[in-house]
């Protein structure tokens, strides 16, 4: 299975972690955007598709879980990664409650590749079968699907 064609967007406040992530990413084929404006984060998941959004649970303007939840506000089942230096219970919790994954940093690269795979092939494998059923057209309103069973297990877990 390959890499979908949209970029996968980090934003995290530290310049180090992304471009730690970037590189990994990038290794594995990935097309990749990162930013440490935190700011302007919620208006460029609305504007733009990506794969992926991996947002930085802390940082000094707008918290990850606000960008988890303006993108699902705006995108509806697209999948999103937290990370955080300080994964305690409540990161946990909040991330349950917004149905994504939390990395606790530092992490090493494989588990944040097998993480990302698992998030992207969710997203890639319902975009085809969109596809094969609505002869490419992509505006249907996706129910369940492999994004869902996906964020439900990381519920779980």
């Amino acid at each position: 299975m390959g890499v979908p064609a949209e970029p996968v967007l980090i934003i995290d406040d530290d310049p180090a972690s992304c471009r730690f992530m970037a590189e990994v990413l990038a290794g594995a084929g990935y097309g990749v955007e990162w930013t440490t404006d935190d700011g302007g984060a919620i208006e460029r998941v609305c504007r733009s598709s990506y794969a992926l959004v991996i947002a930085d649970v802390s940082m000094p303007g707008v918290r990850g879980p606000e960008i988890v939840a303006g993108l699902e506000r705006a995108r509806p089942g697209s999948p999103a990664l937290l990370v955080s230096a300080f994964a305690d219970g409540a990161a946990h919790a909040e991330a349950r409650r917004l149905g994504v994954p939390l990395l606790a940093k530092p992490f090493p690269s494989e588990l944040l590749l097998a993480t990302v795979r698992a998030l992207t092939a969710s997203r890639t494998s319902e975009q085809e079968s969109q596809k094969s059923v609505s002869g490419g057209w992509t505006g249907l309103p996706t129910h369940g699907g492999p994004a869902s069973t996906t964020r439900k297990g990381a519920e779980r877990g």
